[in-house]
């Protein structure tokens, strides 16, 4: 494929223009599998939007895969920062549900880092 053809999806939308040189954000790829999902849950047959979603998930893990510490930081900073401010609003329960969800957060943070520690030793 030339960097001067359109590509589109199977509904006939552009998926990127020719000569198109945009790299995309976690964000977007974020946005794209919530909406392929979207798509998948209205659509159960249609096998092309689950190769869709298939592929974007591999791509958006791909991405998490090659985010530097300093990026995958932020990002955990930020979503605990949400947590807390939803928590700020919501009841009980539903806070208990954020603590368990903050606390997987900061485990999952700490399992990380001691990858990150043991790669540097070994690599």
């Amino acid at each position: 494929m030339k960097n001067y053809s359109n590509i589109y999806d199977v509904d006939g939308n552009i998926i990127r223009k020719a000569g198109d040189n945009h790299k995309f954000t976690i964000e977007e790829v974020e946005k794209l599998v919530d909406d392929l999902t979207q798509k998948v849950q209205e659509n159960p047959d249609n096998q092309v939007y689950r190769v869709y979603l298939n592929n974007a998930h591999k791509w958006l893990y791909n991405m998490y895969n090659n985010m530097s510490k300093e990026d995958i930081a932020k990002r955990l900073s930020l979503i605990q920062n949400n947590i807390q401010e939803a928590k700020n609003e919501l009841n009980d329960a539903e806070k208990q549900q954020l603590d368990a969800i903050s606390e997987a957060m900061e485990q999952l943070k700490a399992e990380y880092d001691k990858k990150r520690r043991i790669r540097r030793r070994v690599g």
